[in-house]
């Protein structure tokens, strides 16, 4: 029996093609973290040149494209080895859908609740993907590898692409339990890093600011990893004085342990050196003032604090994210940037993800999803016991114009049964995303 020699390319395999190389009409495989790219999936079908444009600038050398999957016109059939291991597409094809040519595909319809109940937990799923990424890039780091840092770097990249090229369409949230988190610094780390980025979008911070944003974001609780894990669990109010001085030594633990890696920006360190410093000077550890501070230094300051205060160790006695954000408000003329605060609430809203809410029709339910392009106007999962938790019914706001929020309610005031079903015993993660709506604009496009 005969056998294809083994250096053939399989003609319904995967091709790996430059992003430049590619057309519409190829059923493409991204190949990389969720963190680097806006779309729903990593595998799809190209169907618009946005698509192609938001791909080229990702950063990647190349992308798979699956023949078998393609559009006959989108398929690198004529594919070529270069001889080094890297693999050529055909040429790309003449765009053939100007007004003279004959469309027989029909128009996308709109997306349905179920599309929407699968694209939100196909992004879950990934999200999981990327805090198990973003916990071995932590580790990495302290234990003095240079591999770690490589895979911050390219996760905040990927959302400094997005946030920059305005491709974000929602904020959302991941309710995660404890048993998927070895560690909540973990999570801290992801979720100042987005939130951070967020904000840094309402100043209209150039890339290099943002880049600067995120990384620190992500990096400055690395030195907490020197502290003694009793001392690192623990929340600020439990811990008497010696203990808080030694608690605040993780900034310069940190500052040392990212010294052995040369080339971090001067504004990372500088955003992680101030992190935990207020306006009115009562910060540590040099209890410098506000017109000191930087403004990346102040959006973090603020975020760093937003996200402590909804994501405690118990997440049953946190407070919730509209009563942060009013402590925050409080506190805005004396710790922290008034301005900060204000773009903030203007970026998650007063009802952020996380956040459960009473409806107008009485409903109850829990925000999980912030649409960048209308705030007010959230998804959210409602709470009804007669439905399997598995599977719960899903209000869109921005769809429903009869649906509106009335008022946030605060977790003392919900039944046992109301918090089980809701997931509430969990913490929440945020992260960014494109919404299903957006990319079917730009295909019907």
């Amino acid at each position: 029996m005969a056998h294809p020699n083994a250096s053939e390319t399989q003609p319904n395999g995967p091709i790996p093609t430059r992003p430049d190389d590619l057309t519409i009409g190829m059923y493409v495989d991204l190949n990389c973290s969720w963190f680097r790219h806006p779309f729903a999936s990593k595998t799809f079908t190209i169907t618009s040149d946005k698509e192609l444009t938001i791909i080229r600038g990702l950063g990647l050398d190349t992308v798979l494209v699956h023949p078998a999957l393609s559009d006959s016109q989108g398929t690198p059939q004529n594919s070529q080895n270069d001889g080094d291991g890297r693999t050529t597409a055909a040429p790309t094809l003449p765009d053939t859908t100007g007004p003279d040519t004959v469309r027989c595909d029909t128009p996308a319809p709109p997306p349905t609740i179920v599309q929407y109940k699968e694209s939100l937990q196909q992004a879950n799923m990934l999200y999981r993907q990327t805090v198990a990424e973003s916990s071995q890039a932590l580790n990495d780091i302290k234990n003095g590898s240079e591999s770690g840092l490589v895979a911050a770097k390219q996760m905040i990249h990927g959302l400094t692409e997005i946030l920059v090229s305005d491709n974000a369409s929602s904020a959302m949230g991941s309710l995660l339990g404890a048993q998927e988190l070895d560690d909540l610094s973990v999570l801290h780390a992801m979720n100042v890093a987005v939130l951070s980025m967020l904000v840094g979008r309402q100043f209209d911070l150039g890339h290099e600011a943002m880049h600067a944003l995120g990384t620190a974001g992500f990096l400055h609780d690395i030195g907490e990893q020197a502290l003694p894990p009793d001392l690192r669990h623990r929340s600020w109010a439990s811990m008497n004085t010696e203990d808080q001085k030694a608690f605040q030594q993780h900034v310069d633990f940190g500052l040392n342990m990212l010294a052995q890696f040369p080339g971090l920006p001067d504004d990372v360190l500088s955003i992680i050196r101030n992190h935990h410093e207020r306006v009115d000077g009562s910060g540590y550890p040099a209890r410098i003032r506000g017109d000191q501070l930087s403004l990346l230094s102040r959006i973090h300051a603020v975020v760093d604090e937003y996200e402590s205060l909804v994501n405690t160790p118990d997440p049953l006695t946190t407070m919730t994210p509209t009563e942060t954000l009013s402590k925050l408000y409080t506190n805005a003329k004396t710790k922290f940037s008034e301005e900060v605060v204000v773009g903030l609430i203007q970026t998650l809203s007063v009802y952020p993800p996380g956040t459960v809410v009473a409806l107008n029709d009485h409903s109850v339910g829990l925000v999980v999803s912030i649409n960048l392009h209308s705030r007010m106007r959230p998804l959210i999962v409602l709470y009804d016991p007669t439905v399997n938790q598995a599977n719960p019914h899903i209000a869109d706001l921005s769809k429903d114009p009869t649906l509106s929020i009335v008022r946030s309610i605060p977790r003392s005031e919900l039944s046992q049964e109301t918090s089980d079903y809701l997931n509430l015993t969990k913490w929440t993660g945020f992260f960014i995303s494109s919404s299903l709506k957006t990319l079917e604009e730009d295909r019907a496009a």
